[in-house]
């Protein structure tokens, strides 16, 4: 079993979770309005009872492959680990439980059961999000990588049709402008193939990722999954076994089916959809009327976006081709090259909409991410400095065993600083921001410090002053992701709610946050300055480690006027 797959197998577990969850809502809001309508369902407080139990058994899945990748894929692995610190941080168990306190009480309380539900749900989304990030983020990536190499393509043919229509309506020879226009036909079709193919391909990966319960999963609710005893035919079979008690017993909802095997008026043939509804709840043929993707997934869609468009566009420039070559009639021409023209430039909205879509996307999945993988830093910091503390208090006598546990939290310090290389490596790439990478520098640049003074054994003032900074800034950045990500939320639900234009490719984070941790960055650069001048005895430094110090916060000031030039003057744009 491959090492996606078991990832996969986790979210899909997670998902499980998560629907019963919201239907233990929904069954609360409906029992809050008719007690009578749930009375043959399963008892709310067994259901979230079967809710808890279900997550349980996932959080210790989660553990037991993590432990497994530890060795043989350490980043998926702490990823694994990530979530579970996560789900312990949301405390997800805790709010199960206290879920079913209330719904098990002799007079339940379903308003409060109900909110707290809603939060849970909220937790579980996170948790969701968190643990599809690295491989979504991957496909994401990719998408957008051939969706601005197809939009590119898209816009090459239509400066050429434009170019074609020009020289159609200036009255140029028919011929040569049936010939220009076959170029651009050439063009289009290898464009067209390619996505087809990418499109089949992708429809093919779908149907052999698809679990086999998905087969059955057009059966209605309720009915009974055993075999069918082909003398009792029931309601919702095609053809009864036997041809005389294919009419329906008084009371019976089932449709007789017609003796000629015609439909009746009005009524669709045998297998076909009703009333234009596509067959079995999928869109005909796989794929949907207009290309355009489901809201809130851009990369789930049967095919690529705008590729009707662009198969429309080249049966324009066909029947402009066969104008000019037959009948040659540049009017008619002409007309059929600006429909070419107006359906290119359709799909190239629904690609840059794609685009679009797919950033947010990103931007969401890197900010969830980022919080999560800074809580784990900060949890380890946390450690380090209580251990810092303790070894300060030690007596002199133990210097070495006090030199083998600096060391140690040495090492410790280290995992840190490869945790806060990872997410300078996610910031930088990801390139919108100016203050947050540097904030991260500065967070790297004192764990380092860290790590130098442990590992000799020194474990006073200034040690402490540095982790005391380290874990400030943590905190800071923590803070700054949860408000982004709540920003995110609340921006998609108004557009959502707008949809009116299409917004323009916003940044990670937005220009205020980014001025605020600049601030933070530059008074945290003023009280070390105090800090360090404190533990100077006379005018300069003499300590080699505090000479060091201000050397580094120099550089840092620097970094700080460039960061809030570039800000200033839009570089990061």
């Amino acid at each position: 079993m491959s090492q996606n797959f078991k990832t996969t197998l986790l979210s899909l577990a997670l998902l499980s979770c998560l629907c019963d969850a919201e239907s233990v809502v929904t069954a609360q809001d409906a029992k809050a309005e008719s007690t009578s309508a749930t009375r043959k369902k399963l008892p709310l407080d067994i259901g979230q009872q079967a809710v808890l139990s279900r997550f349980d058994r996932f959080e210790k899945e989660l553990v037991q492959m993590a432990e497994q990748l530890r060795r043989a894929d350490p980043e998926r692995a702490e990823l694994l680990f990530r979530t579970h610190s996560k789900s312990q941080q949301e405390r997800v168990i805790g709010q199960m439980r206290m879920i079913h306190e209330l719904l098990a009480d002799k007079n339940p309380q379903f308003g409060d059961s109900i909110q707290r539900q809603e939060g849970l749900v909220a937790s579980l989304v996170t948790l969701l999000d968190l643990l599809q990030s690295e491989n979504r983020i991957s496909e994401i990536e990719a998408e957008r990588a051939r969706v601005k190499a197809i939009l590119k393509n898209v816009n090459k043919i239509i400066g050429k049709e434009k170019d074609v229509r020009a020289n159609t309506e200036r009255g140029s020879d028919p011929s040569k402008s049936a010939s220009d226009q076959e170029g651009v036909v050439k063009d289009a079709d290898e464009l067209i193939n390619k996505i087809k193919q990418h499109d089949a391909k992708k429809e093919a990966e779908r149907e052999s990722n698809k679990p086999p319960s998905e087969n059955n999963s057009a059966k209605p609710e309720g009915e009974n999954t055993e075999p069918k005893d082909p003398s009792s035919p029931k309601d919702g079979d095609a053809e009864p076994k036997d041809p005389k008690s294919g009419d329906p017993k008084d009371g019976e909802t089932k449709p007789a089916e017609p003796k000629d095997g015609k439909p009746k008026d009005g009524e669709p043939s045998k297998g076909e959809p009703k009333d234009g509804q596509p067959k079995d709840g999928q869109p005909k043929d796989g794929q949907p009327k207009d290309g355009q993707p489901e809201s809130g997934e851009p990369n789930n869609q049967p095919q690529t976006p705008g590729r009707e468009d662009l198969e429309e566009a080249r049966q324009e420039m066909e029947k402009a081709i066969q104008e000019l070559k037959e009948k040659k009639d540049r009017g008619k021409a002409s007309r059929h090259q600006d429909e070419a023209i107006r359906q290119l430039l359709e799909a190239k909205e629904k690609l840059e909409e794609i685009l679009r879509q797919l950033r947010e996307e990103e931007k969401s999945l890197t900010l969830a991410s980022l919080e999560s993988r800074f809580r784990k830093m900060l949890s380890m910091q946390l450690l380090v400095y209580q251990e810092t503390l303790r070894l300060d208090k030690e007596s002199e006598d133990q210097s070495d065993n006090l030199s083998a546990r600096g060391r140690q939290l040495a090492t410790q310090e280290e995992e840190i600083l490869q945790e806060v290389d990872k997410a300078l490596v996610v910031l930088r790439e990801e390139g919108s921001s100016v203050a947050f990478p540097e904030a991260v520098q500065a967070i790297r640049e004192d764990a380092a410090s860290i790590v130098e003074l442990l590992d000799q054994g020194k474990a006073g003032e200034l040690t402490q002053t540095l982790e005391q900074a380290v874990i400030e800034a943590i905190e800071e950045m923590v803070d700054a992701l949860q408000k982004e990500m709540e920003k995110k939320k609340d921006e998609e639900q108004k557009q959502s709610q707008q949809q009116q234009g299409q917004p323009q490719d916003k940044p990670l984070v937005d220009a205020l946050s980014e001025l605020k941790m600049l601030r933070s960055l530059q008074l945290r650069v003023n009280r070390r300055t105090r800090q360090l001048g404190r533990m100077i005895e006379g005018d300069q430094a003499g300590a080699p480690e505090l000479r060091k110090q201000f050397r580094t916060l120099s550089g840092r000031q620097l970094r700080i006027q460039r960061a809030t030039y570039d800000l200033s003057t839009g570089r990061n744009k």
